[in-house]
C-alpha cells in the first residue's frame, strides 16, 4: 500500500503532463475506433493503419509515462516536449525488453487458454459440473497471468532507468521479485485492480447487451477500446512501481555487492550479443555512435 501512496504523490507532482501523455497516446486508438466505425473501405491500407495506429497507442506510451513519473518522483517539472525526446531515446530498448517478457507471460498463459479452448468443445463441459470447471479454468489462468506479470513488472524499470539489458532485465526482474514477491504483487493488485476490474465489468456490459451493427463495431474496435482503458491504469501502476523499484533495486544491488552477483546464463549472454546488432547499424547508417546493447 505504501507504494500505491507514494505513486500517487508522485503523480501530483506534475498531473497535466501526465494527463497529456495520456490523451496524446489514446488519439491513435480513437483513430482505429473511427476508421471502423465509419467503416472505410477493407484493403491493405485499413489494415495497415489501424495496426500501426494500435500499436503507436500501446507500445510508445508506457516508456513516456516511465520518463514523466521518474521526474516527476524527483521533483523535477519537466514540459511534454522533453519527455517525448527522452522517451523515445529508450523506446528500443524497452520494446525489446518487452519482447521478453510477452514471450514469458504468454507462454503458461497461452498454453493454460488453449486447454481451455479445448475443454470447452467437450460434452461434459455443457454439464453443471462441468460449468464449475470451467470457473476453475478461469481463476487459474487469471492467477497464472497475475503471477508472471508480477515476477516481470520489474524488467522495464529496470532496462530504462537501470540502464540494464533488456535481455537480462527480464531475468533480474524474475529473481528480485522472487525475493521480494509480496511488495511486487501487492503493488501490482492493489494499483491496477480498483480500475483494471471496473472497465472490466463495463466491457462485458457493453458486449452483453449491444446487438447487430453496435456489436459488431464493439467487438471490431476492442483492441483500442483496451488500449485506451490501459492509459487510465498506467499511471497509479507505473508510478507506485518505480517508488517500489527505487527500493528493490538498489537494495539488491546492495545485498550482491556483500554476497556476490549471480552467474548470466548462457542464453541470456546471447541474447545480449544479439542486441548489440541494431546500435552497431544503426551507428554505420547514422555515422555517429549509438548506445547498445538493446
Amino acid at each position: 500500500m505504501r507504494y500505491a501512496v507514494r505513486g500517487l504523490a508522485t503523480l501530483r507532482v506534475t498531473p497535466f503532463v501526465i494527463v497529456a501523455i495520456m490523451v496524446l497516446f489514446s488519439l491513435p486508438a480513437a483513430g482505429v475506433i473511427w476508421i471502423t466505425a465509419v467503416d472505410l473501405p477493407e484493403g491493405f491500407g485499413r489494415t495497415a493503419g489501424t495496426t500501426v495506429l494500435n500499436l503507436l497507442s500501446g507500445t510508445v506510451a508506457p516508456v513516456m509515462f516511465m520518463k514523466a513519473v521518474a521526474a516527476a518522483h524527483e521533483d523535477r517539472r519537466l514540459g511534454l516536449w522533453r519527455h517525448l525526446d527522452d522517451g523515445t531515446r529508450w523506446l528500443p530498448r524497452y520494446i525489446w525488453t518487452n519482447l521478453h517478457t510477452t514471450v514469458i507471460f504468454w507462454v503458461p498463459v497461452g498454453i493454460l487458454t488453449l486447454g481451455f479452448i479445448s475443454f470447452q468443445r467437450t460434452a461434459f463441459a455443457e454439464s453443471f459440473l462441468g460449468a464449475a470447471v470451467s470457473v476453475l479454468w478461469i481463476v487459474v489462468i487469471g492467477g497464472t497471468g497475475a503471477y508472471v506479470h508480477s515476477r516481470t513488472l520489474l524488467a522495464p524499470f529496470m532496462a530504462v532507468h537501470g540502464n540494464v539489458p533488456g535481455s537480462l532485465a527480464a531475468l533480474e526482474s524474475w529473481r528480485v521479485s522472487g525475493r521480494q514477491f509480496g511488495p511486487v504483487f501487492a503493488t501490482f493488485v492493489i494499483t491496477a485492480g480498483p480500475i483494471a476490474v471496473p472497465l472490466a465489468a463495463v466491457f462485458m456490459g457493453f458486449y452483453l447487451t449491444l446487438t447487430g451493427p453496435a456489436l459488431e463495431v464493439f467487438t471490431a474496435t476492442l483492441a483500442a477500446q483496451v488500449w485506451i482503458a490501459i492509459k487510465l491504469i498506467r499511471p497509479p501502476l507505473v508510478a507506485a512501481t518505480y517508488a517500489l523499484y527505487t527500493d528493490v533495486w538498489p537494495g539488491e544491488l546492495a545485498r550482491r555487492a556483500q554476497q556476490g552477483h549471480p552467474a548470466t546464463p548462457t542464453l541470456v549472454r546471447w541474447l545480449i550479443d544479439v542486441s548489440w546488432w541494431p546500435p552497431r547499424v544503426a551507428a554505420a547508417m547514422f555515422r555517429r555512435p549509438v548506445s547498445g546493447p538493446l
